[in-house]
Protein backbone atom coordinates (compact mmCIF):
# COMPACT_ATOMS: atom_id res chain seq x y z
CA UNK A 1 0.00 0.00 0.00
CA UNK A 2 1.37 3.45 -0.94
CA UNK A 3 1.09 4.89 2.56
CA UNK A 4 3.46 2.28 3.92
CA UNK A 5 5.89 2.81 1.03
CA UNK A 6 5.75 6.50 1.85
CA UNK A 7 6.74 6.20 5.49
CA UNK A 8 10.09 4.40 5.38
CA UNK A 9 12.02 6.45 2.81
CA UNK A 10 10.61 9.74 4.08
CA UNK A 11 11.49 8.86 7.66
CA UNK A 12 15.07 8.37 6.51
CA UNK A 13 14.97 11.88 5.08
CA UNK A 14 14.73 13.33 8.57
CA UNK A 15 18.42 12.55 8.94
CA UNK A 16 19.37 14.07 5.60
CA UNK A 17 17.11 17.06 4.86
CA UNK A 18 15.14 19.16 7.25
CA UNK A 19 15.98 17.88 10.74
CA UNK A 20 14.02 20.81 12.13
CA UNK A 21 16.32 23.35 10.49
CA UNK A 22 17.25 26.66 12.10
CA UNK A 23 14.85 29.30 13.38
CA UNK A 24 17.31 32.21 13.06
CA UNK A 25 15.29 33.68 10.19
CA UNK A 26 12.23 33.96 12.44
CA UNK A 27 14.03 36.11 14.98
CA UNK A 28 15.59 38.22 12.25
CA UNK A 29 12.21 39.04 10.72
CA UNK A 30 10.39 39.55 14.00
CA UNK A 31 13.06 41.94 15.26
CA UNK A 32 11.94 44.50 12.70
CA UNK A 33 8.25 43.57 12.40
CA UNK A 34 5.59 45.73 13.96
CA UNK A 35 3.60 44.16 16.75
CA UNK A 36 1.16 41.51 15.55
CA UNK A 37 2.98 40.80 12.27
CA UNK A 38 5.77 38.46 11.21
CA UNK A 39 6.15 34.87 12.38
CA UNK A 40 4.18 33.61 15.37
CA UNK A 41 2.93 30.39 16.92
CA UNK A 42 -0.67 29.84 17.96
CA UNK A 43 -2.40 27.17 20.00
CA UNK A 44 -4.54 25.02 17.72
CA UNK A 45 -8.00 24.85 19.23
CA UNK A 46 -9.11 21.32 20.06
CA UNK A 47 -5.60 19.87 19.66
CA UNK A 48 -2.60 19.40 21.89
CA UNK A 49 -0.37 21.26 19.45
CA UNK A 50 0.44 24.64 17.97
CA UNK A 51 0.69 25.88 14.42
CA UNK A 52 2.73 28.63 12.83
CA UNK A 53 1.54 31.76 11.06
CA UNK A 54 3.27 34.46 9.06
CA UNK A 55 1.46 37.79 8.77
CA UNK A 56 2.83 40.25 6.19
CA UNK A 57 4.79 43.10 7.73
CA UNK A 58 2.22 45.54 6.29
CA UNK A 59 -0.71 43.40 7.43
CA UNK A 60 -3.97 45.12 8.26
CA UNK A 61 -7.32 43.42 8.91
CA UNK A 62 -8.97 46.15 6.82
CA UNK A 63 -8.53 44.03 3.69
CA UNK A 64 -8.58 40.33 2.81
CA UNK A 65 -5.23 38.67 2.08
CA UNK A 66 -4.23 35.81 -0.24
CA UNK A 67 -3.14 32.89 1.91
CA UNK A 68 -0.85 29.87 1.63
CA UNK A 69 -1.17 26.67 3.64
CA UNK A 70 2.31 25.12 3.83
CA UNK A 71 2.73 21.44 4.73
CA UNK A 72 6.16 20.57 6.12
CA UNK A 73 8.37 17.56 5.46
CA UNK A 74 9.00 14.59 7.74
CA UNK A 75 11.98 16.28 9.41
CA UNK A 76 9.84 19.09 10.79
CA UNK A 77 7.18 17.04 12.56
CA UNK A 78 6.13 17.82 16.12
CA UNK A 79 3.64 20.00 17.97
CA UNK A 80 5.54 23.20 18.85
CA UNK A 81 4.33 25.18 15.83
CA UNK A 82 7.84 26.44 15.12
CA UNK A 83 10.02 23.78 13.48
CA UNK A 84 7.42 23.59 10.69
CA UNK A 85 8.52 27.12 9.73
CA UNK A 86 12.24 26.27 9.61
CA UNK A 87 12.59 24.45 6.27
CA UNK A 88 11.07 25.25 2.90
CA UNK A 89 8.79 28.25 2.70
CA UNK A 90 9.67 29.87 6.04
CA UNK A 91 13.30 30.75 5.17
CA UNK A 92 12.24 31.94 1.70
CA UNK A 93 9.65 34.26 3.23
CA UNK A 94 12.38 35.72 5.43
CA UNK A 95 14.45 36.67 2.36
CA UNK A 96 11.60 38.84 1.06
CA UNK A 97 9.64 39.48 4.24
CA UNK A 98 9.31 43.23 3.69
CA UNK A 99 7.22 42.68 0.58
CA UNK A 100 5.85 39.13 0.99
CA UNK A 101 2.13 39.50 0.14
CA UNK A 102 0.62 36.32 1.62
CA UNK A 103 -0.62 35.25 5.00
CA UNK A 104 0.98 31.83 5.51
CA UNK A 105 -0.38 29.06 7.73
CA UNK A 106 2.05 26.37 8.89
CA UNK A 107 0.10 23.40 10.32
CA UNK A 108 2.24 20.80 12.06
CA UNK A 109 1.61 17.10 12.38
CA UNK A 110 3.45 14.52 14.47
CA UNK A 111 3.90 12.28 11.44
CA UNK A 112 3.57 12.54 7.69
CA UNK A 113 0.53 14.03 5.98
CA UNK A 114 -0.93 10.59 5.36
CA UNK A 115 -4.35 10.21 6.90
CA UNK A 116 -7.59 11.65 8.20
CA UNK A 117 -6.09 12.87 11.49
CA UNK A 118 -3.35 14.74 9.60
CA UNK A 119 -5.94 16.25 7.25
CA UNK A 120 -7.88 17.48 10.28
CA UNK A 121 -4.82 19.23 11.74
CA UNK A 122 -4.31 21.17 8.50
CA UNK A 123 -7.95 22.04 7.90
CA UNK A 124 -8.54 23.02 11.54
CA UNK A 125 -5.51 25.34 11.39
CA UNK A 126 -6.87 26.92 8.21
CA UNK A 127 -10.34 27.42 9.64
CA UNK A 128 -8.98 28.90 12.87
CA UNK A 129 -6.77 31.28 10.88
CA UNK A 130 -9.83 32.39 8.92
CA UNK A 131 -11.52 33.31 12.21
CA UNK A 132 -8.51 35.14 13.63
CA UNK A 133 -7.04 36.88 10.58
CA UNK A 134 -8.18 38.54 7.36
CA UNK A 135 -7.82 35.46 5.15
CA UNK A 136 -9.40 35.75 1.71
CA UNK A 137 -11.28 32.42 1.45
CA UNK A 138 -11.27 32.65 -2.34
CA UNK A 139 -7.46 32.91 -2.53
CA UNK A 140 -6.17 30.04 -0.36
CA UNK A 141 -3.50 27.84 -1.93
CA UNK A 142 -2.11 24.60 -0.49
CA UNK A 143 1.56 23.80 -0.98
CA UNK A 144 4.02 21.43 0.64
CA UNK A 145 7.26 19.53 0.24
CA UNK A 146 8.18 15.85 0.43
CA UNK A 147 5.66 14.31 2.85
CA UNK A 148 3.88 17.65 2.63
CA UNK A 149 3.91 17.38 -1.16
CA UNK A 150 1.86 14.22 -0.88
CA UNK A 151 -0.31 16.07 1.64
CA UNK A 152 -0.86 18.92 -0.83
CA UNK A 153 -2.14 16.48 -3.47
CA UNK A 154 -4.33 14.89 -0.82
CA UNK A 155 -5.85 18.06 0.65
CA UNK A 156 -6.46 19.59 -2.78
CA UNK A 157 -8.40 16.48 -3.78
CA UNK A 158 -10.30 15.84 -0.55
CA UNK A 159 -11.05 19.48 0.30
CA UNK A 160 -11.38 20.95 -3.16
CA UNK A 161 -13.85 23.61 -1.98
CA UNK A 162 -11.23 25.14 0.35
CA UNK A 163 -8.53 25.93 -2.21
CA UNK A 164 -7.92 28.08 -5.26
CA UNK A 165 -4.84 26.12 -6.39
CA UNK A 166 -2.24 23.57 -5.30
CA UNK A 167 1.56 23.55 -5.47
CA UNK A 168 2.84 20.08 -4.46
CA UNK A 169 6.60 19.49 -4.40
CA UNK A 170 8.67 16.29 -4.50
CA UNK A 171 6.01 14.08 -2.93
CA UNK A 172 4.62 10.66 -3.73
CA UNK A 173 1.62 10.50 -6.05
CA UNK A 174 -1.96 10.45 -4.80
CA UNK A 175 -3.41 8.58 -7.78
CA UNK A 176 -6.82 8.02 -6.24
CA UNK A 177 -7.28 11.77 -6.04
CA UNK A 178 -6.91 12.40 -9.79
CA UNK A 179 -10.66 12.56 -10.56
CA UNK A 180 -11.07 15.32 -7.96
CA UNK A 181 -8.01 17.27 -9.10
CA UNK A 182 -9.23 18.13 -12.58
CA UNK A 183 -10.94 21.38 -11.51
CA UNK A 184 -8.09 22.99 -9.58
CA UNK A 185 -5.02 24.73 -11.09
CA UNK A 186 -1.85 22.86 -10.13
CA UNK A 187 1.83 23.69 -10.45
CA UNK A 188 3.92 20.70 -9.38
CA UNK A 189 7.71 20.77 -8.84
CA UNK A 190 10.12 17.84 -8.69
CA UNK A 191 13.87 17.56 -9.37
CA UNK A 192 14.64 15.18 -12.22
CA UNK A 193 17.19 13.18 -10.24
CA UNK A 194 15.51 13.22 -6.84
CA UNK A 195 17.17 10.37 -4.95
CA UNK A 196 14.58 10.21 -2.18
CA UNK A 197 11.24 10.36 -3.99
CA UNK A 198 11.51 9.61 -7.72
CA UNK A 199 10.00 12.25 -9.99
CA UNK A 200 7.99 9.67 -11.94
CA UNK A 201 5.05 9.90 -9.58
CA UNK A 202 4.71 13.66 -10.09
CA UNK A 203 4.97 13.23 -13.85
CA UNK A 204 2.28 10.57 -13.78
CA UNK A 205 -0.05 12.72 -11.67
CA UNK A 206 0.25 15.70 -14.01
CA UNK A 207 -0.22 13.53 -17.10
CA UNK A 208 -3.31 11.80 -15.67
CA UNK A 209 -4.88 15.03 -14.46
CA UNK A 210 -4.41 16.73 -17.82
CA UNK A 211 -5.61 13.66 -19.72
CA UNK A 212 -8.80 13.85 -17.65
CA UNK A 213 -9.32 17.47 -18.64
CA UNK A 214 -7.49 19.15 -15.76
CA UNK A 215 -5.12 22.09 -15.58
CA UNK A 216 -1.74 20.98 -14.22
CA UNK A 217 1.81 21.96 -15.03
CA UNK A 218 5.07 20.36 -13.99
CA UNK A 219 8.48 21.96 -13.53
CA UNK A 220 11.37 19.48 -13.38
CA UNK A 221 14.72 21.17 -12.71
CA UNK A 222 17.75 19.18 -13.85
CA UNK A 223 19.06 18.48 -10.36
CA UNK A 224 19.75 15.43 -8.27
CA UNK A 225 18.67 16.57 -4.83
CA UNK A 226 15.39 16.18 -3.03
CA UNK A 227 15.22 19.89 -2.19
CA UNK A 228 13.37 21.22 -5.23
CA UNK A 229 11.67 23.67 -2.86
CA UNK A 230 14.80 25.82 -2.85
CA UNK A 231 14.39 26.61 -6.56
CA UNK A 232 10.60 26.66 -6.44
CA UNK A 233 10.14 29.10 -3.56
CA UNK A 234 12.83 31.35 -5.04
CA UNK A 235 11.00 31.54 -8.37
CA UNK A 236 9.21 34.90 -8.68
CA UNK A 237 6.78 33.71 -11.41
CA UNK A 238 5.44 31.07 -9.01
CA UNK A 239 4.29 33.76 -6.58
CA UNK A 240 2.80 35.78 -9.44
CA UNK A 241 0.91 32.70 -10.57
CA UNK A 242 -0.37 32.02 -7.07
CA UNK A 243 -1.55 35.61 -6.69
CA UNK A 244 -3.60 35.22 -9.87
CA UNK A 245 -5.59 32.20 -8.66
CA UNK A 246 -9.16 32.39 -7.40
CA UNK A 247 -11.46 29.68 -6.09
CA UNK A 248 -14.03 28.73 -8.75
CA UNK A 249 -17.27 30.58 -8.30
CA UNK A 250 -15.72 33.59 -6.59
CA UNK A 251 -16.71 37.04 -7.82
CA UNK A 252 -13.25 37.68 -9.25
CA UNK A 253 -12.56 34.14 -10.43
CA UNK A 254 -9.48 34.03 -12.60
CA UNK A 255 -6.61 31.63 -13.01
CA UNK A 256 -5.31 29.03 -15.32
CA UNK A 257 -1.68 28.27 -15.94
Amino acid sequence: MRLFRLAAPLLALSFVVGCGGSSAHIGSVNARAKQGTGFQTIQLEGHNRKFGVFLPLNYTPAKKWPTLVFLHGIGETGNNGQSCMNVGLGPEIAKRADTFPFIVIFPQTSGGWRGVSDDKVAIDALEQAKRQFAVDPDRVIVTGLSSGGYGAWRLAALYRDKFAAAVPMCGYAFDEGVPKLTTIPIWCWHNSGDWAVPSGGSKRMVEKINAAGGNARLTVPSAGGHDVWVAAYDHAPLYQWMLAQRRPGSAAAAGGN
